[in-house]
């Protein structure tokens, strides 16, 4: 009977040992558990083992450091702003514009995709659209409809920024004058000094 005992004794402690170790190599693989804490005006996204998880709204959040990342964005409106922005319009005439737009983060997987730092991502995309818009425009065109192209300009953006997650909230053009691109000859020499003082 004792010996039996002893072999229900030694499984048992093998096993109990068997357990801690299982338990300590499982913890140790899952690194240390933190707290994340996510203010009103953040959002996140939660990561196990480098796959997406779940979209994480504000309050605290516990995260396992060694398998679990939690990256988080900002939904407050972005401003963006450009003064005195020159393009060459189709004809090969100038505008001169200053635009300021008002853009917000909607959806947080594609916002945190579209760019390794996504406040970039609208002024980038307005700016583009803009140039673009203009430089497709000639002067009569933009004569005859100095309001379109607040509109075409808008309109662009307001796709292509909702393909990155982002909604255009506002977009205004306060200034846009229209001129000419005066072109200098390079290889006119300088002029030289005042030849009546030789």
């Amino acid at each position: 009977m004792s010996s039996a005992a002893g072999i229900i004794f030694f499984g048992t402690f093998v096993l109990f040992w068997i357990v801690v170790v299982g338990a300590a190599v499982t913890l140790a693989r899952r690194g240390k558990l933190t707290t994340v804490t996510l203010l009103p005006y953040q959002r996140g996204l939660l990561y196990r083992k480098g796959l997406p998880v779940r979209e994480v709204g504000p309050g605290k959040h516990r995260v396992w450091a060694g398998s679990e990342l939690l990256v988080h964005c900002d939904v407050r409106p972005i401003t963006v702003n450009y003064e005195n922005q020159l393009v060459a319009l189709s004809d090969g005439a100038a505008a001169l514009y200053t635009f300021s737009a008002s853009v917000q983060a909607r959806d947080i997987r594609k916002v945190l995709y579209a760019a390794r730092d996504y406040t970039q991502v609208p002024a980038a995309t307005l700016l583009r659209c803009a140039r673009r818009q203009l430089h497709l425009s000639s002067v009569g065109a933009l004569k005859m409809d100095m309001n379109g192209i607040a509109d075409r300009i808008s309109k662009e953006a307001k796709s292509k920024l909702d393909a990155a997650g982002f909604d255009l909230v506002s977009f205004r053009v306060p200034q846009f004058n229209l001129g000419s691109v005066q072109q200098t000859n390079p290889q006119a020499a300088p002029p030289q000094g005042n030849p009546a003082s030789n």
